[in-house]
């Protein structure tokens, strides 16, 4: 069977039969498609893919992916929480890469230091793309351990750059004191060119590409393969230059579009490398031995992740929720790991076993983590009782400068943003406090510095039930959360209420009526529907305005800029952040 469309046919619709029922088992798509392509190298004399588009496409996967990546690199969750970010992300890869390092010698029995090294870092890494779709799925990309995870996902994507630069250096058999300081120079030189590009050029250029969705489509292609191609001609790795030419756009405007138009090319791109690393697995009976090895190294990274992180979370004085749920959240092996694999068995760096066991391995977390990632939270219930040590270490939640307020009968507010202000400033005319909880530092560091307003700060994690009680909620007189994606929270702290005292009021924010829905359903009494309520009144404001002809919306839009303005003079450098 040679004819490629009839080929790929059959991969991707049996890899679209096998997602589906992955899907019902709350497990990744791409477990799908490795498999797909395992099955398919067992008959590879019937199913007959040529080796040079096997290779066409992983790369052009890994390009896309790496693309991407760099695309979705978050330095704003890295910034805000840059000394938790660091002793958990730096701690965590130095860890684990040190505890791999010691696995891979006396147990796996790696003498190369290259392949050691290669071994270990495939082990530290976490999947992007698994850690993300959870805590969307899960609506904790608010909480604290979710803006903890996409801030130590920065950091891990940078040390996989890293780790390709010095793979092609091995690759190249060159003298690696003379190579690697080369490869580094080159890599500050792309990223000076793509800075000023970033900065000068490419904001004039997208911004007349963003006028037609086609053509915003094909010069971001063009833009990522045209920098990966670059690369290729002066003999520096194209991967990387797709990585770094993905964050080049990431401070644009039309971020969102531009993720939005390329996210198809990058996911079928992925399909194809994934059915390929799958193809490229050869079973011999001798592997058979080393499935004690890929539980071994599985339960390593599965449950060894999370007491790592536990560890990490006690230095940086982090409560044991969000410690143990940052190690229940990456612990499985990245699909850079699976790059990185694949690369190091075309360079010679792995050999076909090592190549094969990283792989397995790769699934079996893959597996375990995502059935994990349900129970998080039974998890911490069951086990609170051992973590104490790390509680009573922890920074404790504190109010500064506000001992005169009263945890009884008082208004709390969840997150700060527009809703949060104008509630603030009703309670303000009356007289009263509030009681405003953040994860963001910069905004608990901004009205602790302030004086001439009505909020009392607390920097807490609001998806931690110990805030809810230690704060007083079932004695409030209402709480009000404006988080529009913190469903989770929102839930639990509705169930919470509805246990310990039904008669606070409860009232939540959220764009989606899906959630409006499961929120009444769970004891909110109000939910702002932000779309809903943005809709109803701008209808009554155009009624009022279409009427005016030629001066339609002139006093109206003139009074909105002031009142925005206004705002802005308010909160000074907070303003972005809402």
């Amino acid at each position: 069977m040679n004819d490629m469309v009839v080929v790929l046919g059959l991969l991707l619709g049996s890899a679209t039969l096998l997602a589906v029922i992955l899907k019902f088992l709350k497990q990744s798509n791409f477990i799908a498609f490795i498999v797909v392509g395992m099955v398919a190298g067992l008959y590879r004399e019937q199913v007959q893919i040529p080796a040079e588009l096997l290779e066409i496409f992983s790369e052009i996967g890994i390009i896309m992916l790496l693309f991407m990546a760099g695309l979705e690199v978050d330095i704003k969750s890295f910034l805000r929480r840059w000394r938790l970010v660091l002793i958990n992300g730096l701690g965590q890869i130095v860890l684990l890469m040190l505890l791999g390092l010691g696995l891979g010698r006396f147990y796996v029995g790696i003498d190369s230091a290259g392949t050691l090294i290669f071994f270990a870092l495939c082990l530290t890494l976490s999947s992007t793309i698994i850690v993300l779709g959870m805590l969307k799925e899960r609506k904790e990309l608010e909480s604290l351990h979710g803006q903890i995870v996409l801030g130590l996902m920065v950091i891990q994507d940078v040390v996989a750059v890293l780790a390709l630069s010095l793979l092609k250096s091995i690759a190249a058999e060159a003298p690696l004191l003379v190579e690697i300081p080369l490869v580094f120079f080159k890599m500050a030189v792309l990223i000076a060119i793509l800075a000023f590009l970033s900065k000068f050029v490419l904001g004039r250029v997208f911004r007349y590409l963003a006028s037609s969705s086609e053509m915003l489509f094909i010069g971001t292609l063009g833009y990522c393969m045209g920098i990966a191609a670059l690369c290729e001609l002066f003999h520096f790795s194209a991967e990387i230059g797709a990585f770094f030419a993905g964050a080049s756009l990431a401070f644009l405007p039309y971020r969102l579009e531009i993720e939005d138009k390329v996210e198809p090319l990058k996911a079928f791109g992925l399909i194809l490398f994934f059915i390929a690393l799958g193809y490229n697995l050869r079973f011999k009976p001798e592997m058979l031995g080393a499935l004690l090895d890929v539980a071994v190294l599985t339960a390593f990274v599965v449950v060894g992740t999370p007491v790592i992180m536990l560890f990490l979370g006690w230095v940086a004085r982090l409560k044991a929720r969000p410690a143990l749920l940052i190690g229940g959240t990456i612990n499985q092996i990245s699909e850079f790991s699976l790059i990185l694999a694949t690369l190091c068995f075309q360079a010679g760096v792995f050999d076909e076993s090592m190549f094969t066991l990283i792989t397995l391995t790769c699934l079996a977390t893959f597996m375990l983590s995502s059935l994990g990632h349900q129970y998080m939270s039974q998890c911490y219930e069951a086990t609170r009782a051992l973590w104490q040590f790390i509680d009573r270490h922890g920074i404790p939640y504190q109010i500064e400068g506000h001992t005169d307020f009263k945890f009884e009968n008082h208004v709390v507010i969840v997150s700060f943003n527009e809703i949060a202000q104008e509630i603030a400033e009703y309670y303000d005319e009356r007289g009263e406090s509030v009681l405003l909880i953040d994860i963001d530092p910069e905004i608990i560091h901004h009205f602790n510095s302030q004086t001439g307003h009505n909020l009392v700060p607390l920097y807490a994690d609001i998806y931690d039930p110990d805030v809810w009680s230690e704060f007083n909620f079932d004695r409030a007189k209402i709480i009000i959360s404006c988080m529009v994606r913190g469903q989770e929270a929102e839930l639990g702290i509705a169930r919470w209420l509805r246990e310990k005292n039904a008669d606070v009021p409860m009232v939540a924010a959220t764009d989606s009526h899906e959630e409006a829905l499961e929120l009444y359903e769970n004891g909110v009494r109000y939910v702002i529907q932000t779309e809903y309520l943005a809709a109803e009144s701008f209808r009554k404001i155009y009624a009022e305005e279409i009427g005016k002809g030629g001066k339609a919306f002139l006093e109206i839009g003139a009074a909105h800029l002031t009142e925005i303005r206004e705002l802005q003079l308010k909160l000074k450098a907070i303003f972005r952040l809402i």
